[in-house]
């Protein structure tokens, strides 16, 4: 559903600016729209509101964002286990994973201290941070796509 409120010739699409733009220009505040009755109301401070439907092409890219939104939250909280420890596995820590482990082979280091998912500090190796990368980065490749191939939820 598409709202839209003008007001002095200005289509808006958020409520809140209408409102501070006619407090700005008229020093009038005023309560809720009441569910029923949204034109009338609105009418008595100048203001023409109106709603409709989304077109095919607004619908389909809302669910798109929202699709996205959906994946961005299930990859933050990627996690995976190596060894018996669970690491996070989210874009940051991939991209951390991916420079410690660059680090350890520049310096000739088979193991760092590293902190996992559930804030315990480790000693790990070099093997098990570029084994839980790969987990990881499999676990998000797994979703990235999902926006895309995925039926759009009613």
């Amino acid at each position: 559903m598409i709202k839209t409120w003008t007001y002095n010739g200005v289509a808006y699409q958020s409520e809140w600016q209408v409102r501070q733009d006619i407090f700005n220009r008229d020093h009038v505040s005023f309560g809720e729209a009441p569910e029923e009755g949204k034109v009338e109301f609105w009418a008595q401070y100048g203001v023409t509101y109106s709603e409709r439907g989304l077109t095919p092409e607004e619908q389909e890219a809302q669910n798109l964002a929202i699709a996205k939104r959906e994946r961005a939250a299930q990859v933050a909280s990627i996690k995976v286990v190596v060894d018996g420890m669970t690491f996070d596995g989210d874009e940051a820590a991939q991209s951390r994973m991916a420079r410690a482990i660059t680090a350890a082979e520049t310096a000739g280091l088979e193991s760092t201290v590293w902190v996992l998912a559930d804030n315990t500090v480790k000693n790990v190796t070099k093997a098990q941070l570029q084994q839980a990368l790969s987990k990881a980065m499999l676990a998000m490749a797994e979703l990235w796509t999902k926006p895309y191939t995925e039926e759009p939820k009613a």
